[in-house]
């Protein structure tokens, strides 16, 4: 699962910069251990590069789906109420 959470209503757009959090709930196979993972990668669009700035990272573990799941619908909350309150999300 993947959801990129924006500022802007209009995140698409080449001329505007953008600020952008991804939220991703990897699963890691059922060898791994922990076996999940929700990844949050904070970046910005750049109109005058016309390229991603990435500014970091975090991942938290988790092991088990029903976790993973919570955690990542924790975290999708509070980043909406920071200030992205628009998302596109990416079919896996």
């Amino acid at each position: 699962m993947v959801e990129i959470l924006w500022k802007s209503n209009a995140p698409h757009l080449p001329a505007k910069d953008h600020e952008l959090v991804e939220l991703r709930l990897v699963d890691l196979g059922a060898s791994a251990a922990p076996r999940f993972l929700v990844r949050e990668i904070h970046a910005a669009w750049s109109a005058a590069r016309q390229q991603i700035q990435w500014k970091g990272y975090q991942d938290v573990p988790c092991g088990t789906s029903q976790e993973a799941t919570q955690r990542f619908s924790d975290r999708k909350a509070e980043i909406v109420k920071a200030g992205f309150p628009h998302a596109t999300v990416l079919a896996a």
